[in-house]
C-alpha cells in the first residue's frame, strides 16, 4: 500500500506542478482507501507545502502579493472551522461528504468546464469554502480557483500566486499537526519516502508545462477525480 500511495503522490503533484493547484484534491480521495486518512492527511499536507514553496520561490517575481494575502487571510479564518469539523464530526460521515464533493467537482469540470464570471456572493463563498475544505481534507484548491481565475487571469501569475497561497496556509496546518501529535513515527517515515516521488513530480511538471496538451491531460485527470470521489462516497455510506 505504501508503494501505491507514493505513486498516487507522484501523479497528483505532477498535476499540481503543471497547474498550481489540485495536488491534494487528487491525492486525498485515492489515498484515504489506500493508507487511511490519519496517515494520508499530514503526509499530503507536507508534500503540498514543499512543492508549492519550491514553485512559489522559483516564480516569486510573478506572484500577485495583494491577492495572495487576501486569499490566504480569508482561508485561514475558515480553516479553523474545517479543522474543528475534522476533529468533532464522525469520520465516516465526513469522508462520505468529501467523496460527494469530489465527485461533483470532477463531473462539473468534465461536463461544464466553463469558467464564466459568477455572482460576487458566490465568489466570496468559494474562498470561505476553500478554507473549510483545506482545514478538513487539504483540498481547498477547486473552490479557491473559482475566485482566482477572475482575479488573476494571467497564467504564470495564477500558478505562482496560488502556489504561494498553499505554501502560506499549509504552514498553519503543519503547525496544528505538530501540536496535536499527528506527526507519528509512521508519518515521519512515510514523509521521508514521499520526498522521492514529490521531487520527481515537481521536475516532471516543470518540464511538461507548456509542452503537454493540458486540456486533454486535465480531462483524463477529472475522470479519475470523479471515479475516486464515487469510490470514497460509496465505501462510506
Amino acid at each position: 500500500m505504501t508503494i501505491l500511495f507514493l505513486l498516487i503522490l507522484f501523479a497528483a503533484f505532477t498535476i499540481q506542478s503543471l497547474t498550481g493547484f489540485g495536488g491534494p484534491l487528487f491525492a486525498m480521495p485515492l489515498s484515504i482507501p489506500a493508507v487511511g486518512v490519519h496517515l494520508a492527511k499530514p503526509v499530503i499536507t507536507l508534500c503540498a507545502w514543499a512543492s508549492a514553496a519550491v514553485i512559489a520561490w522559483k516564480n516569486r517575481k510573478d506572484i500577485v502579493w495583494r491577492e495572495l494575502f487576501k486569499m490566504s487571510g480569508t482561508m485561514l479564518v475558515f480553516m479553523v472551522a474545517g479543522l474543528w469539523l475534522f476533529r468533532t464530526v464522525q469520520m465516516q460521515f465526513l469522508q462520505a461528504i468529501y467523496g460527494a464533493v469530489v465527485l461533483c467537482i470532477g463531473l462539473k469540470k468534465l461536463f461544464f468546464p466553463s469558467e464564466e464570471a459568477m455572482p460576487r456572493w458566490m465568489v466570496i463563498l468559494s474562498i470561505c469554502l476553500a478554507g473549510v475544505m483545506q482545514g478538513m481534507f487539504v483540498s481547498g484548491g477547486s473552490f479557491l480557483v473559482i475566485y482566482a481565475v477572475g482575479a488573476i487571469p494571467e497564467k504564470q501569475q495564477f500558478r505562482a500566486t496560488l502556489s504561494g497561497v498553499w505554501a502560506f496556509v499549509n504552514i498553519f496546518l503543519l503547525a496544528t499537526y505538530v501540536l496535536d501529535g499527528s506527526f507519528t513515527a509512521e508519518v515521519v517515515r512515510t514523509s521521508a519516502l514521499a520526498l522521492i516521488p514529490l521531487s520527481a513530480a515537481v521536475v516532471c511538471g516543470s518540464l511538461l508545462a507548456g509542452k503537454l496538451n493540458q486540456k486533454a491531460f486535465l480531462k483524463a485527470a477529472y475522470i479519475l477525480l470523479a471515479v475516486s470521489g464515487a469510490v470514497l462516497l460509496l465505501t462510506n455510506l
